[in-house]
Order: C-alpha cells, then structure tokens, then sequence
C-alpha cells in the first residue's frame, strides 16, 4: 500500500522519500543544448561600428524557448594618439554585427589627461536572455566596438590569450 503525506504547508524535504511515476508541474527552465566557441586567433580592430569576434549558429526546439548567452573576453585598448580614457564594448547580438543588440558592456580604462599613447588591458563577461520565438537557426555573436580607441581581442600584456575568450549559447525549455 503507497503512503501519502499530506501536510497543508508542504513536504518536509529533510525525510527520504521514494518516488515511482512521473513527476508533473515541475515548470521549465530545463537545459535542452549547450554550444560554445573559443576564438581561435587574435583581432584588431579600429572600427566603431559593431566587429563579429564569435559566433555560434543554434536551432531553438520551441519558439517558447529562451537563449541564454554568457560571453568572456580578454581585450586590450590603445589610446593610439587619439585619447586619454581610451574603451570599447564587448555586445552581445542575435543576427551579426549588425543584428539585433541583446546586451552591450563598456570596458575602459581612465588614464591620467594627456596620456593618449596609454594602452591597457581588460577582461570581462556579458550575458543575455531572451526568447527568439522561431525554431529556425540564429547566429548568436559576439562583438566588440571601440569608443575612443584602438583594440585587440585575445591579447593580454603581449601574450596571446585567445583561448580566454569563448561564447557559450544555452537554450533553455520554458
């Protein structure tokens, strides 16, 4: 004979319980695929419109379904004659450079006024959420853009760091 506890505030969690069947109304939030990209070689850029960097084409299963996109990057600004508080933008967009912006994070470094030959180096991460409501494939990508300044993606100091900056895409169940 099955036992069933019933109390009118809820199941104390602390006891072992063995459950047979299936359990329903446990809601979504269920990881259904994972992809991710490291960037496998350094890129500069001068350009203060939006550069693809990464990206990473998934087909969603469900149009309820939600993208989750969680970015790290390494990336290095020059002041190049130009500025004293040189900085760029790491976005994260669904479409291209020029698609739909999710989400953007400003990296900068204030320099002392006058020191426009400056050049630093950032690391940092971006995430987005939203639902595309298509089952077709987008391109989720990575993108950087610089402010007042000149800039690479997957140096620190003079080493080569690309493997630091990686894309990961989830999508996940409703």
């Amino acid at each position: 004979m099955a036992f069933t506890l019933l109390k009118p505030t809820g199941i104390d969690l602390s006891q072992t319980f063995a459950f047979t069947g299936s359990v329903t109304g446990a809601g979504g939030g269920k990881v259904l695929q994972v992809k991710s990209s490291i960037l496998s070689s350094s890129v500069y850029t001068t350009s203060q419109t939006s550069t693809g960097i990464i990206n990473i084409s998934i087909t969603p299963s469900a149009t309820s379904s939600y993208i989750l996109a969680m970015a790290d990057c390494n990336y290095q600004t020059y002041g190049n004659d130009n500025t004293s508080n040189p900085y760029g933008n790491m976005e994260i967009r669904q479409g291209g450079a020029s698609g739909t912006l999710k989400t953007s994070k400003r990296m900068y470094w204030v320099a002392v006024t006058g020191a426009t030959n400056q050049n630093h180096d950032e690391n940092g991460s971006v995430q987005a959420y939203w639902t595309p409501n298509t089952t077709s494939a987008i391109t989720v990508d990575l993108c950087l853009v610089n402010g007042k300044s000149t800039g690479r993606v997957g140096l620190f100091g003079n080493a080569d760091y690309t493997n630091a900056t990686r894309l990961t895409v989830f999508e996940i169940g409703a």
